[in-house]
C-alpha cells in the first residue's frame, strides 16, 4: 500500500506533545498558559477595577465611579514550515502514518515555538527574517529598562518599574543574562547569587517566581542585534493560543516552497506543519523590558 499524501490530523495525545515540546524553544509558551481560541479576531474586555469602598455617614450620600472597558482585539497569524527530504524516507514511513509525525515533530515543533515568541515579542518573521507588517513588537510598547553593569541591580529595577497594579509572575531571559547571573558570586562566601540557575541555563525560577530562557528573548536571528536581556512582568497579560489543530501534510510534487526545484525531479518530498496562533497583549506596561544601552529594535518598529 503507498503512502496516503492527504493531510494528517494529528491526534490530540501528539498535538499535546507538541505543544510541550514547543515550551523548549518559547518563553511564552512556558511562562503563559495557552487558551483555546476561536478563527476570529477575539476582543478582550479589559476591567481596570478601579473601584475603591467609601466610608459613608448615616444619610450621607453615596458615591460611584465610572468603569471604562477597553477593548483589546486579539490578532491571528498564521505559521508553516516545509522540510524537504529524500523520498526514500516515504517508503520508511509506509508503515505507519504516524511515523511522519515522529520524523518532523522534532524540528518543525521547535520552530512553531520559536516563531510564537518571535512574532510576540519583536513583531518578526524568522524564516524571512524581516519585520512584520501591522504587528506590534512587545519589545517596542513594554516599559523601557536600560541595563547596567550590575544584574542584581537590573533585576531589581526591572521589578521596580512593572506598574503596582499588577503581579510579577515570570521572567524570560535571553541566554547571555542568564549566564551572566549564573556566574554572579557573594564576595564573601563564593557562593552563587543565583543557584537556581544551572549550566545548562534552563532556569526554572528565579528569585521565586517563573523562569524561562531562549534565544528568542534576544531574537538571535535578528539584525541589527536587539541588544534585550530579558522581560519581567505579569505574563498573564499575553493571551495566545492555537485557533485549529495542527495539521501535518505529505507533498510529493510540485515546488511547494517555491526554491525553483520540483520534488519529483530531485526525487524528495516535503513535509509541512502548519497552525493558526492567535494572541493580544492586555497591558504592555505589565512588562518591562530590560535592553543594552545605546541599542534599538529593529523588529517591529
Amino acid at each position: 500500500m503507498v503512502l496516503s499524501t492527504d493531510k494528517v490530523l494529528l491526534p490530540k495525545e501528539v498535538a499535546t506533545v507538541i505543544t510541550k515540546r514547543a515550551k523548549d524553544t518559547s518563553t511564552i509558551a512556558a511562562l503563559s498558559p495557552s487558551e483555546p481560541q476561536l478563527f476570529l479576531d477575539k476582543e478582550y474586555m479589559v476591567f481596570t477595577g478601579n473601584s475603591e469602598a467609601e466610608v459613608i455617614a448615616e444619610g450621607e450620600q453615596k458615591g460611584s465611579y465610572e468603569e471604562t472597558l477597553a477593548p483589546v482585539v486579539g490578532k491571528r497569524f498564521k505559521v508553516q514550515t516545509t522540510t524537504r527530504v529524500s523520498n526514500e524516507l516515504q517508503w520508511a514511513d509506509e508503515d505507519a502514518k504516524l511515523e511522519i509525525i515522529s520524523k518532523i515533530q522534532d524540528d518543525q515543533a521547535a520552530a512553531m515555538g520559536r516563531v510564537l515568541d518571535y512574532v510576540i515579542y519583536h513583531a518578526f518573521d524568522p524564516k524571512k527574517k524581516a519585520a512584520l507588517t501591522g504587528f506590534d513588537a512587545l519589545a517596542a510598547n513594554a516599559v523601557q529598562v536600560t541595563a547596567t553593569d550590575n544584574r542584581v541591580d537590573d533585576i531589581d529595577a526591572l521589578a521596580e518599574q512593572v506598574n503596582d497594579e499588577y503581579d510579577i509572575n515570570g521572567i524570560a531571559m535571553s541566554k547571555t543574562m542568564a549566564n551572566e547571573l549564573r556566574k554572579i558570586r557573594v564576595p564573601s562566601t563564593g557562593q552563587r547569587f543565583y543557584p537556581e540557575i544551572p549550566l545548562n541555563l534552563q532556569v526554572g525560577n528565579l528569585d521565586g517566581i517563573p523562569a524561562a530562557t531562549s534565544g528568542t528573548v534576544n531574537g538571535r536571528l535578528i539584525t541589527p542585534v536587539t541588544g534585550i536581556l530579558a522581560f519581567l512582568g505579569d505574563f498573564r497579560l499575553i493571551k495566545w493560543g492555537m485557533v485549529r489543530d495542527i495539521w501535518s501534510e505529505i507533498i510529493e510534487y510540485g515546488d511547494p516552497d517555491n526554491t525553483g526545484k520540483d520534488l519529483k525531479g530531485v526525487n524528495q518530498i516535503a513535509y509541512r506543519t502548519e497552525a493558526v496562533y492567535s494572541y493580544a497583549i492586555l497591558d504592555p506596561k505589565g512588562i518591562a523590558v530590560l535592553k543594552a544601552p545605546t541599542t534599538t529594535t529593529k523588529a517591529g518598529k
